[in-house]
């Protein structure tokens, strides 16, 4: 009992240690834990799409994960400048793709491109790859093309590890994305929420940051719990008017 106790009490206080910065990021905060990676592996590096346990902020082990508090999602790397190894937990915030501007750089996530104020076009295209790969419609190389495709946006050097021809067709498929958002607004990807790392204070794991396509925020997915109870609650209080 004690020995459980005192893992609470030091699981409060790494979340508290995680949620000090909260101020200086965009969108709620949740934890993630990397439970799988169902992609093949392309030139030493695993491909989309990987697989994570989200919930509420605050859980900073596996066992604390479960199917009451979270939900097993598939997600999509956008970098390779961290790695990642099954088990890992870390905090998150949370940014819709509807909330960027194509002004003015979200400084919350982990690419700004402050510079080239391409930030929003860039992740329209990571979330437009994202897309395909999500979709399950293509080829087993052509998905693992479209995630270094993903990498390239935010990386160039993400390609140099591919033979000449894949490099080739990586390339290709980066085009495509750029050339699909050009007319798109951030609102047109509204299916999609990026997943930025929380890893500035100690007890925060570092992580790649990752994006998922259609799957609501744990926060949501509580309301939407509350309210589903609360409509169950009234059509019982209904049912016993009717009774009586």
């Amino acid at each position: 009992m004690h020995r459980n106790r005192n893992r609470l009490l030091l699981g409060c206080v790494l979340a508290a240690a995680c949620l000090g910065p909260l101020a200086a990021h965009a969108g709620p905060l949740v934890s993630m834990e990397l439970t799988g990676v169902n992609g093949a592996s392309l030139s030493g590096n695993y491909t989309a799409p990987y697989y994570a346990q989200i919930g509420p902020a605050g859980l900073t082990e596996d066992s604390q994960f479960n199917s009451g508090n979270s939900e097993s999602v598939a997600v999509y790397c956008d970098d390779l400048y961290d790695d990642v190894e099954i088990g890992q937990v870390w905090q998150a915030t949370v940014t819709n793709m509807g909330a960027l501007s194509m002004s003015s750089p979200d400084g919350s996530l982990m690419f700004d491109d402050l510079n080239a104020g391409k930030q929003a076009a860039n992740y329209m295209a990571a979330a437009w790859l994202a897309e395909q790969i999500a979709g399950g419609k293509l080829s087993g190389l052509q998905a693992e093309l479209d995630s270094y495709a993903l990498w390239y946006i935010f990386d160039p050097q993400a390609l140099s590890g591919l033979s000449k021809t894949d490099r080739g067709l990586a390339w290709g498929e980066y085009e495509d994305a750029v050339d699909a958002v050009k007319n798109d607004t951030p609102g047109d990807f509204s299916n999609v929420n990026i997943y930025t790392p929380l890893d500035d204070k100690p007890g925060c794991a570092s992580s790649q940051e990752y994006l998922t396509v259609g799957v609501p925020e744990p926060g949501t997915l509580a309301l939407m719990a509350v309210g589903l109870a609360g409509l169950g609650f009234l059509a019982r209080r209904r049912r016993q008017a009717e009774s009586i």
